[in-house]
């Protein structure tokens, strides 16, 4: 299992396969599964949109996106990325922020080293959940155009994603 870091540099002027793929992918795909990574502010409920600036003022540069049933805007504080996912209403469900991967717990390690072997993996976040105090870490995948995410509690245990329906 290689864990390199993410982004990948590419020299000055050059894009990248994988970038070029994924913007061929986007031109391929119908209008509703490209949507489906960033969403525009004007989307996003106005409650969690109000949410996201009385509880994080110092929050920059951020960007919305759809996650299961929850509206989450990833951002900047300082010099560290930072997510919080809100429920419709502007409750807030869940926070997180990157994470080394040479920091992820040693069961989490043993996980992906043993059943992702052949993976490589190139972001992972840390999220708390909101309402119980739980911690889970989320680790995606980069070597194709479309990142998959594989999400383990501390111990290893992995979570199943629900798919929208």
């Amino acid at each position: 299992m290689a864990l390199t870091q993410w982004p990948r540099p590419n020299p000055p002027g050059r894009v990248s396969v994988g970038l070029k793929t994924l913007l061929l992918g986007a031109l391929l795909l119908p209008g509703r599964a490209v949507h489906a990574q960033t969403m525009p502010d004007a989307e996003v409920p106005p409650l969690a949109y109000v949410a996201l600036q009385q509880q994080y003022p110092q929050a920059r540069h951020v960007t919305w996106r759809r996650v299961q049933d929850w509206y989450q805007a990833s951002y900047t504080q300082g010099p560290a990325r930072r997510l919080v996912r809100f429920s419709i209403n502007g409750d807030v469900e869940a926070t997180g922020q990157d994470l080394a991967l040479g920091a992820l717990p040693a069961p989490v390690r043993h996980v992906l080293a043993t059943y992702y072997p052949t993976r490589t993996f190139c972001r992972a976040i840390e999220v708390t959940n909101a309402r119980t105090g739980g911690l889970t870490y989320e680790m995606a995948t980069c070597e194709t155009a479309f990142s998959r995410t594989v999400t383990l509690t501390a111990n290893g245990r992995k979570i199943p994603r629900v798919r929208p329906q």
